[in-house]
């Protein structure tokens, strides 16, 4: 009996302290660049940051617009391995749109971007399409995109822990 309470203790402290799976990170792509206009730094382009734990793929998505760089958690992302196929969807706000709809005061833009490409160790290539959150039916801009994996050093991270950041909390709208 006390052989079998042991077992059943090792086996359950054993449960308590696993680790909590960790992402493999797939990649840091961008085509941004920097250019300093009267001093003050410019940049222009987009980047993802992409990890995946299991078969479940994460990451944020960057959209640079001259000074600032706003960014949104990636949603609905799907990668076929066996045909680098790699699609995902992003919600972020780049600023204030002024149109017919939003007043003289305009309003927070509600920008959604849907990737559809391939994926390699080096690269994220494919088209990106840029839609309004007011108006998902309407294309904004469609356009070619070649993104290049830049080295940088990442964190261990989960996914539980990565989505409990409030910068990584989808969009509310």
């Amino acid at each position: 009996m006390r052989r079998l309470l042991f077992l059943a203790l090792l086996l359950i402290s054993g449960a308590c302290s696993a680790t909590p799976p960790t992402s493999t990170h797939l990649g840091y792509f961008s085509n941004q660049k920097t250019t300093a206009t009267t001093g003050d730094p410019h940049s222009e382009g987009y980047a993802v940051d992409l990890y995946r734990e299991g078969s479940h793929v994460f990451g944020k998505f960057y959209v640079s617009t001259g000074i600032e760089t706003p960014s949104g958690p990636i949603y609905n992302a799907k990668i076929d391995l066996s045909t680098r196929t790699f699609t995902f969807a992003a919600k972020l706000s780049t600023g204030f749109e002024f149109t017919r709809d939003s007043g003289p005061q305009g309003r927070p833009a509600r920008d959604v971007f849907e990737f559809h490409g391939k994926i390699s160790r080096s690269t994220l290539e494919g088209r990106l399409i840029h839609k309004s959150g007011y108006d998902p039916t309407s294309d904004i801009r469609s356009e070619h995109v070649l993104l290049r994996r830049v080295k940088i050093d990442t964190p261990s991270v989960n996914y539980a822990d990565w989505a409990k950041e409030p910068a990584n909390a989808p969009v509310g709208w």
